[in-house]
């Protein structure tokens, strides 16, 4: 049985993960994995919520084949490729790069999950029950699917808990407002945008501040290749 405390879980706390779901090409011989920047909340009856977007490779992959990794990782910069990969990217991220992708094979369900090798924990989940919510922010009014997902495969591959410095906790904080800053440029909310543009070089520089944190700022080296793409 799954017990989310090994993993440092608590309930309706908010969590980062890094979520892989997979796709099977057109002739049915080959796996096609996924990986998105998401968050994750422990519910009830130790079942875990996700709320990807409608138009993302996730959502389409989980209402096609109702299995996703979730993946606990303590490497940042994992997070911005994930997180700001497109199928046009300007700085040619189009895709998550296959070298950090392993494979869980399941023998109750008769297949290949993708995973992140350099996780620590990974749990493997079926959706349960789909719905929907109204999510209101700055950048508006949306609706949103919800997953309520069943752990059916955990494993540690790692005995931690890692917990981000503050310098990882700010390059975490400048992918979410990356994503973010593409928005307001889509809806041409310039007031917006020059408010995100402006907390995001705050961010960097508090970063370069705390010192060398390779992975840190490996992560708003990327970052800044993608927003300068985005300028209004």
């Amino acid at each position: 049985m799954f017990n989310y405390q090994d993993f440092g879980l608590k309930e309706g706390n908010l969590y980062e993960i890094i979520a892989t779901t997979y796709s099977i090409t057109k002739n049915g011989k080959e796996i096609r994995p996924n990986a998105s920047c998401m968050g994750i909340r422990m519910i009830e009856g130790e079942q875990i919520q996700i709320s990807p977007f409608y138009n993302t490779i996730t959502y389409k992959n989980l209402k096609e084949y109702s299995t996703i990794a979730i993946n606990f990782v303590d490497d940042v910069y994992l997070y911005a490729l994930a997180a700001l990969k497109e199928s046009e990217s300007p700085i040619n991220l189009t895709d998550f790069p296959l070298k950090y992708y392993d494979f869980k094979h399941l023998e109750s369900r008769a297949m290949d999950v993708p995973y992140i090798k350099k996780a620590w924990g990974i749990l493997i989940c079926e959706v349960s029950h789909e719905f929907q919510k109204t999510k209101n922010d700055d950048l508006g009014e949306v609706i949103v699917p919800v997953f309520k997902l069943d752990v059916i495969f955990t494993e540690k591959l790692q005995e931690t808990h890692k917990l981000f410095n503050r310098a990882e906790n700010l390059a975490l904080e400048t992918i979410i407002l990356a994503t973010r800053l593409k928005v307001a440029g889509k809806n041409q909310n310039q007031p917006l945008f020059s408010e995100i543009y402006k907390k995001i070089n705050d961010y960097k520089e508090n970063i370069k501040r705390f010192g060398k944190n390779e992975q840190a700022l490996q992560t708003i080296d990327l970052v800044s290749r993608y927003i300068n793409n985005l300028i209004l």
